[in-house]
């Protein structure tokens, strides 16, 4: 049975850049490079080896500035058919419950564009805020039973799909109803490395950007407007080492004068007999 098949992509910070904040705290995002978020290679994955396997046509949806149309050429030359990038300076400052929403709204588009959908996939969480919200928010927004932490997706037959769900100590077998929002873990999916040629032609494919309003968003529900938080503050960790050197021609002395210090400081010594 061939399954149609939409992925949640975010481009996030290139972990090797050095990041600037603005002066309000937040990420200057335009000055950076963006790259396809690490958890979601193995959505990605997942994605492709359901279609290698089964047929049907893999879609890949993100938000973000059309400044990150590079990074989505990725997610094309490891195997997915299309592209959408959702892109709107009305939706600049959406929470992770406004973003769900607005990803929502164009998976409705795609999904009318189709026909018909089976599976919606993303990573289980993002590497730059870490939440895990998209993927049940998601399944939330569209009435769809969603699934976190999946190791693998074992078999799709008969309207359902059976996946391997990680959870303390081990794991459990779970049947779930299709259509179907799953996170996909880092686990059993090793992302491929494409090859040249793909990557060639993964630049020469259009990918399509839509706005909120050819989607339908209400604007009300994203951006600042529509989003309940908001990060106030960003800061990069600040690593201050205090260092004392003890130095003296009398080794006990100088011995003495460490633990007087280290004293000073609250440290108490246990003495093993």
């Amino acid at each position: 049975m061939p399954v149609n098949v939409v992925v949640l992509m975010k481009p996030v910070v290139d972990p090797k850049a050095i990041v600037n904040f603005r002066p309000d705290g937040t990420i200057d995002r335009s000055a950076v490079k963006l790259v396809v978020n690490p958890y979601d290679k193995y959505a990605i994955e997942a994605a492709v080896q359901l279609k290698e396997k089964l047929g049907g046509k893999v879609v890949g949806i993100a938000m973000a500035p059309l400044h990150a149309v590079d990074s989505l050429r990725e997610a094309l030359a490891i195997g997915v058919d299309e592209f959408i990038l959702l892109s709107d300076l009305k939706l600049a400052g959406s929470d992770t419950l406004a973003t769900s929403y607005a990803l929502s709204a164009a998976i409705r588009k795609i999904w009318q564009k189709l026909g018909s959908l089976d599976l919606i996939l993303c990573g289980i969480e993002s590497s730059d805020s870490n939440t895990g919200h998209i993927g049940p928010e998601v399944g939330e927004w569209l009435g769809l039973p969603s699934v976190s932490y999946v190791d693998s997706i074992l078999e799709v037959r008969d309207g359902s799909v059976l996946v391997k769900r990680l959870i303390e100590g081990g794991y459990v077998v779970m049947k779930v109803k299709l259509p179907a929002v799953l996170s996909i873990a880092g686990t059993s999916y090793q992302p491929r490395i494409p090859a040249l040629r793909e990557v060639l032609a993964a630049r020469r494919k259009q990918i399509t950007v839509w706005n909120t309003a050819e989607v339908g968003i209400d604007q009300s529900l994203v951006g600042l407007a529509g989003s309940p938080t908001r990060v106030v503050r960003m800061w990069r960790i600040e690593i201050k080492r205090r260092g004392k050197i003890f130095s003296d021609p009398d080794v006990d002395k100088m011995l003495e004068k460490f633990l007087e210090e280290i004293r000073r400081d609250g440290i108490s010594l246990g003495v093993r007999s």
